[in-house]
């Protein structure tokens, strides 16, 4: 018995360890709370020792000048740290800067650049009585004032039905009812295809392999095939609405793309043009294959911005063909043998086709449709398999379309609002978050309506990343039919029944009034919109 007492149980060695470790850990920290002044006195101590075992002569330390500039470095840059900070507190005085404050993300970073001359103002050039016009989707707006909303959430039976009627007939603001609970109703509305109330299909997420999550409408062919025909027939209402110039423009958003029809006009462009994002070596190679001519912006202007290079390619290339076969003429007849001539187009092959794999689904890879050829991709995209996703909790789901006016099949939707009260530095603000699918006019509607009861806001957008390409390509680029006055009035007059009201209308189709700008957050002051991307 007496050798078994002496045995240890594994908890009592693991109990002595842990004790052990923790007395270790107790002395390291001990040993590393030594004061500056202790420190210090260290160092003199160890510097008395040097010069008494060197025969009372001073031994030079050659990092002591490196740690006093150090130091030396490190007080400036906390001096200009705190300096900048309350330089930016101090702007906090007035509502209109506290506000800009606490929305304009990354200040204290913008205020570091401008000290060093690295960055300069991002307003600068940026301030117009006219919101630039931004083609990119986005799941959520919210306005910060620092006085209250004229709009609640409740909304009285009058006003939602004023609203509602007011948006479905596209009629003015001031038609019917002209309360601000009205009139905001009427902007937070939409019209979406398919809608189904048990999936989320805004936004439209791209999957990958399969999750495990299986869908009814890929399981059940007969479901499948009676929500695709559905589908197709709202599509091709769209696209009519848009040639006859009754609808502006809409959206198709697919699990791997998104694209944006819109109508002659639109943008200052004389006519019907789509634009779609991001796509694949092989989706633009489907796309020459069935004679669709389309351009890549975006990598234009890559190229352009990297200096002299080859002309970018569009469309289908017939001429490089051409010039091809010309090369291996001219080889063979110089005698390079045809082993030779076969090598060299293979490798050549080869690095044109990992220089186009580079662009796929970057924003470089949007397509730029325009004319006739618009035709030709509406019958692409409805026969296209890769619109409808294989597998996910989305398999068998036709993409959603998102239109400003009704169309075949579409369905009325109500946009989420929520108010509420932040507190931002001290200072107490009054929040109104729209959430769904916002459309570029619902923007502009929003804006001017607050521009009429609020002195100052400011707005910040959470923006599909996706689809930030629709402003990259359109923003400085030069369109035709859109220069003069009386183009300008004759698109207003064309598209004077497509649904937005007039004053938004004059802008969307007049690049010069209202150009095309990626917009991060808008700030609203004395008259005038400023805005960062």
């Amino acid at each position: 018995m007496d050798k078994l007492s002496e045995w240890k149980l594994p908890d009592q060695v693991m109990k002595l360890h842990r004790l052990k470790l923790k007395k270790r850990a107790l002395q390291d920290r001990m040993n590393k709370q030594t004061t500056p002044a202790a420190s210090d006195a260290a160092d003199r101590e160890c510097e008395h020792n040097d010069s008494v075992e060197d025969g009372g002569h001073k031994r030079h330390n050659p990092f002591k000048t490196a740690l006093a500039n150090n130091k030396k470095l490190r007080a400036e840059q906390v001096k200009t740290s705190e300096s900048s900070v309350f330089e930016i507190l101090h702007r906090v005085d007035s509502p209109s800067d506290s506000l800009s404050t606490s929305l304009f993300e990354g200040a204290f970073d913008r205020q570091s650049g401008e000290s060093s001359g690295e960055v300069k103002d991002e307003n600068e050039g940026r301030e117009s009585k006219h919101i630039p016009i931004d083609w990119t989707l986005k799941t959520k707006i919210r306005f910060m004032s620092t006085v209250p909303f004229p709009w609640n959430e409740k909304l009285k039976t009058s006003e939602e039905a004023s609203g509602i009627t007011g948006f479905v007939r596209c009629l003015g603001s001031g038609s019917l009812d002209t309360s601000p609970n009205a009139q905001f109703h009427q902007c937070c509305l939409v019209w979406q295809h398919p809608s189904l109330s048990w999936v989320s299909l805004f936004p439209r997420v791209r999957t990958g392999a399969a999750t495990g999550t299986s869908s009814l409408f890929a399981s059940d062919p007969k479901i499948r095939s009676t929500l695709f025909a559905d589908w197709s027939a709202s599509f091709r209402s769209l696209f009519q609405l848009v040639r006859a110039c009754q609808c502006p423009y809409f959206y198709v958003c697919a699990n791997t793309f998104t694209c944006l029809f819109r109508a002659a006009g639109i943008g200052g462009r004389p006519d019907i043009s789509v634009v779609l994002t991001p796509t694949t070596r092989g989706f633009r190679q489907q796309l020459s294959e069935d004679d669709v001519a389309f351009c890549m912006p975006l990598k234009s202007k890559a190229r352009a911005s990297e200096g002299p290079a080859e002309t970018p390619e569009a469309g289908p290339e017939d001429e490089d063909e051409d010039e091809d076969e010309d090369e291996d003429e001219w080889l063979e007849s110089v005698g390079v043998s045809t082993e030779e001539i076969s090598k060299l187009n293979s490798v050549q092959s080869k690095i044109d086709h990992r220089r186009e794999k580079s662009v796929d689904r970057t924003k470089e890879s949007l397509v730029l449709v325009e004319g006739v050829d618009v035709f030709s991709l509406f019958n692409f995209l409805l026969n296209c398999k890769s619109s409808v996703a294989a597998v996910g909790p989305l398999a068998g789901v036709p993409p959603t379309l998102l239109a400003p006016v009704a169309f075949h099949g579409a369905t009325l939707q109500p946009l989420r609002v929520r108010q509420s009260r932040v507190n931002v530095q001290n200072a107490s603000f009054y929040s109104t978050e729209v959430q769904g699918p916002v459309l570029p006019h619902t923007v502009h509607d929003l804006c001017s309506l607050l521009t009429r009861s609020v002195e100052e806001f400011s707005a910040t957008f959470a923006n599909v990343e996706s689809t930030c390409a629709f402003s990259l390509a359109e923003s400085g680029s030069s369109r035709g039919g859109g220069e003069t006055g009386d183009q300008v009035v004759f698109d207003k007059e064309k598209l004077s029944d497509c649904g937005l009201l007039k004053s938004v209308l004059e802008k969307f189709c007049s690049p010069q009034i209202s150009p095309v700008q990626l917009l991060d957050t808008v700030k609203f002051s004395n008259n005038m919109f400023t805005w960062s991307d």
